[in-house]
């Protein structure tokens, strides 16, 4: 239980109102402690030893809000916190708007990867990227971009995929390829958090939104492998990898990051403790802490966060979800079990299977993958369920 992934949020204020945001709180301006930040540093790396890589994620919010001079001082505590040998890294999530030539010098200075926030050309981004005046957003990322480019730090994207981007498949690769992104990760527009997706919930097989998710990234793929797989993209990448995995060993099964405990562990800005999928740190409007399993401030150790009786109730749900993808459905080799805040916040447990993410994310994006790499080889066409290989 030695954690990847450490999801620190500054603060949950952002300077825009994108539609489809999960995180509530988007007008607080607090900001995290330096105490909150020591603390769980302290706490989450105890279990770290020499040769460990720890990748520390600023997110959940504008990341940038929260000022360089954060930053700066936060860049020190990481590595005075950081046990002999353990290899911390930061990387940011940000929306690019707030970005000058200060904030790029830092990003070389600290090694920090910057993740750019952003849909595609104009047409789609500024569909929902907007701010709280409703204007368009896309023009001040693009010069945040010009500047991380003019300063040789390399392009990585996170792109939403909504139903209006399944319109613009070439445009969108045109987009990412001529800004000479180095890599893009497509995410679905996702019940999550305060937000309830526009994608229609369990889809049957001959659904629009289906059918065009297929004409969509199978578009993106041809595109992609004519481009000589640049930029990277993370769905097409990791499905391969998954499918190849399992034509060679028919007995492999995964499961998910995302559904094993404390390999992803976010803090809030008030130091409130979750694991498991990082959007559970949202909760529910009717309950924030809803997923907390501790506080920086009130936990001694990593045992008592194991210990805890919410986190084992937590887990023990989220497990028998997984025992039930793995029984039920023939593409939990090549998925791990789904994401576990999919299931609850579309279904309102994790003891359950199919999500929307499910049925286009993974069950249709493997057939599409399938398919494109058999036509590659000439090899036959994917059948319908991986068990039939």
């Amino acid at each position: 239980m030695r954690p990847r992934l450490l999801i620190l949020q500054a603060s949950s204020l952002c300077n825009l109102d994108c539609t489809y945001c999960y995180v509530p709180n988007r007008l607080n301006k607090a900001v995290m402690s330096e105490t909150t930040l020591r603390a769980a540093l302290r706490l989450l790396l105890s279990r770290s030893v020499s040769g460990d890589s720890v990748r520390i994620l600023w997110h959940a919010g504008e990341p940038l809000s929260a000022g360089r001079e954060f930053y700066e001082r936060a860049s020190e505590i990481i590595r005075e916190c950081s046990p002999r040998g353990v290899r911390p890294s930061q990387t940011m999530q940000t929306n690019g708007t707030l970005i000058n030539e200060e904030w790029c010098r830092f990003f070389v200075r600290e090694k920090v990867v910057v993740g750019l926030s952003v849909d595609g050309p104009a047409i789609v981004h500024d569909r929902y990227r907007r701010d709280y005046g409703n204007g368009p957003t896309h023009a001040r990322m693009m010069k945040g971009l010009d500047l991380l480019k003019k300063y040789g730090i390399p392009l990585h994207a996170l792109a939403v995929l909504t139903p209006h981007s399944l319109n613009f498949a070439d445009e969108i690769f045109d987009f990412f390829a001529a800004a000479g992104f180095k890599s893009v990760a497509f995410n679905l527009e996702e019940t999550e958090g305060v937000h309830a997706s526009t994608f229609a919930g369990h889809e049957e097989e001959g659904s629009p939104y289906r059918n065009r998710y297929k004409i969509f990234m199978s578009r993106l793929f041809d595109r992609w492998q004519r481009a000589g797989r640049r930029p990277r993209i993370r769905e097409f990448e990791s499905m391969s990898l998954a499918i190849g995995t399992f034509l060679r060993d028919h007995s492999f099964n995964r499961t998910a990051d995302d559904l094993v405990p404390f390999r992803n562990i976010v803090v809030t800005r008030e130091g409130e403790i979750s694991t498991f999928s990082p959007e559970l740190a949202s909760g529910t409007s009717s309950d924030p802490l809803r997923f907390s399993i501790g506080n920086v401030h009130r936990t001694s150790s990593f045992d008592e966060l194991v210990a805890n009786q919410k986190f084992q109730s937590l887990a023990e749900e989220i497990k028998k979800g997984v025992a039930r993808c793995q029984a039920e459905c023939e593409y939990f080799p090549i998925c791990g079990g789904g994401t576990a805040s999919n299931k609850f916040y579309e279904h309102g447990t994790f003891d359950c299977t199919e999500t929307t993410t499910c049925m286009l994310h993974r069950k249709t994006l493997a057939h599409v993958v399938a398919d494109g790499l058999r036509r590659l080889s000439g090899c036959r066409e994917m059948p319908a369920n991986p068990s039939e290989r």
